[in-house]
């Protein structure tokens, strides 16, 4: 299938396919090779203490069942409408092309990385934005393109009878000046769940003190894009608002599926009113969009027209903060563009902040958290430490990603939170003690936000996202803003402070006073 190609950022991408049980063996050979190398690299001293710790909770992540993953989509009428055959599944490969010939000693851009963690995979549909009757007629005259789906901001959804063809109308698109992208079926990996532990983050990082400024007011609205949210949950049902779902057929209903508990304990992070499993932001209110689903065998799996339907949605359901614990691997072109109209036009033009997980695998921030100007968090432990495979809280199975677009860590180690109600989700009762990951930092971050609007609603999302940097605790030995540390670790009261100042700065300079 030569020529496919599709377009992100400006930058032209080469796609491939591989069968995926073949690109999931190359992937793990990589990670094999990158870790013998590393473990070559260490003292022996810190070789043994990174080896992989015999606790319960630190085991591996299941293997990914390709079977399974075939089923869920088999079973979906929405994913169903993606792929003709799903026993047919590839995962698309992408390697930026060079526009010019690279100098001497230039550095190629980076491709995205598809890893065990994150697939793409090639479907028979394609995202047009901004599409004319014209452009529609061309692509069903020469392609036999049929629009299957039309949706927020000029959307649509355009379904031929073959991957290569799906290709050639992002080709033909691109070439008619329409914005084009393929639409990739994402395969995510979950984080397997921390060893459990009490209730130290909001300690850590200052709450209590904000509390005494704000608990959050319910006009600012907090969304979680995620796979479900138990809104029935005693600790967030007076807390939900509005709440949808994007990826299965409960319409009007965020509510999750099985075990599907990710999404529950990331809102329980961010506006728990419960009084012994409390969020950051308690007194503020919860959109719930449901963007996942499990694929049956240890992940879950998303759609990139859905994921950036959902975005659009959330904002103008009236989102001040759209909280993202998720990554794609591969960019998108249509979710990046929704992430931007949330981040200019969400609040009435003051912007939306938007909150996204740096991810798990101690190496580089991908998509969406590598997209510039956002709020992208990494994790940080007991001891104020980056979360590394190192690190002294004894998890030796993941590590917080760095990069050039990092904001700030927040804690994402045994965290304690919401769990779906009942016997399902991680563990037996309505809350856990085991949430891991970005995902678990990337909550804190959304509530901290949510608190600073809260005492000033005023504020753009570029000055609440200054504030957070400003604010945020250096670390030891940190002297400014590292790819590995951000600019720190988030501390809540010194920021809601300095949001509450900045207000009546402002009041003074216009000759009145700040908002209470």
């Amino acid at each position: 299938m030569a020529g496919m190609f599709f377009m992100a950022a400006g930058v032209r991408y080469v796609v491939s396919l591989l069968p995926v049980a073949k690109a999931l063996e190359l992937r793990r050979s990589a990670a094999r090779a990158v870790s013998r190398a590393a473990t070559r690299a260490m003292p022996h001293s810190a070789a043994k203490r990174a080896a992989p710790a015999p606790a319960k909770r630190q085991a591996a992540q299941p293997e990914f069942d390709l079977a399974k993953l075939q089923g869920t989509i088999r079973g979906s009428k929405l994913l169903a409408s993606r792929v003709s055959d799903p026993g047919k599944l590839a995962v698309a490969e992408s390697v930026p092309a060079a526009a010019r010939p690279a100098r001497a000693g230039a550095t190629p851009p980076e491709a995205p990385r598809t890893t065990i963690h994150a697939i793409a995979l090639a479907t028979e549909t394609v995202i047009a934005e901004g599409a004319h009757r014209a452009d529609l007629t061309a692509a069903r005259n020469q392609l036999g393109a049929r629009v299957i789906d039309e949706s927020l901001d000029g959307k649509a959804l355009l379904r031929v009878d073959s991957v290569e063809k799906a290709f050639r109308l992002v080709a033909l698109l691109l070439s008619r000046q329409v914005a084009a992208a393929p639409n990739f079926l994402r395969r995510m990996a979950r984080r397997p769940q921390g060893a459990g532990g009490e209730g130290w983050a909001l300690d850590k990082i200052g709450v209590p003190a904000a509390w005494k400024i704000t608990r959050g007011i319910p006009d600012i609205r907090i969304a979680i894009l995620d796979e479900g949210v138990d809104g029935k949950h005693r600790a967030l049902r007076q807390a939900l608002v509005a709440e949808r779902d994007f990826i299965g057929t409960n319409g009007a209903s965020a509510a999750p599926a099985g075990d599907d508990a990710h999404g529950t304990a990331c809102a329980g992070i961010a506006v728990s009113r419960e009084e012994d499993f409390p969020g950051v932001a308690p007194g503020c209110s919860l959109i719930a969009a449901r963007i996942g689903m499990g694929d049956g065998s240890g992940g879950w799996v998303l759609d990139d027209y859905q994921t950036a339907d959902a975005i659009d949605w959330c904002w103008r359901q009236g989102a001040d903060v759209l909280s993202n614990s998720w990554a794609l691997g591969a960019p998108s072109d249509p979710v990046a563009r929704a992430f931007g109209r949330a981040r200019t036009q969400g609040r009435n033009g003051k912007g939306a902040v938007v909150a996204i997980a740096a991810g798990n695998q101690g190496q580089a921030i991908s998509f969406p958290g590598n997209l510039p100007g956002f709020f992208t968090v990494g994790a940080s432990n007991q001891a104020d430490q980056r979360k590394t495979t190192t690190s002294s809280d004894g998890e030796r199975n993941w590590g917080s990603n760095a990069g050039p677009t990092l904001l700030v860590l927040a804690p994402g180690v045994s965290i304690c939170t919401t769990d779906i109600g009942g016997a399902a989700g991680y563990d037996p009762g309505d809350f856990t003690r085991t949430f891991n990951g970005t995902s678990a930092a990337t909550p804190h971050v959304a509530g901290a936000a949510a608190l600073m609007l809260s005492v000033n609603p005023a504020l753009g999302a570029h000055e609440v996202r200054s504030l957070l940097g400003e604010t945020a605790k250096a670390l030891a030995g940190q002297k400014g803003w590292t790819a590995e540390l951000g600019h720190g670790r988030l501390d809540v009261a010194r920021a809601v402070a300095a949001a509450r100042a900045h207000g009546a700065v402002a009041g003074a300079r216009k000759g009145g006073g700040g908002p209470a």
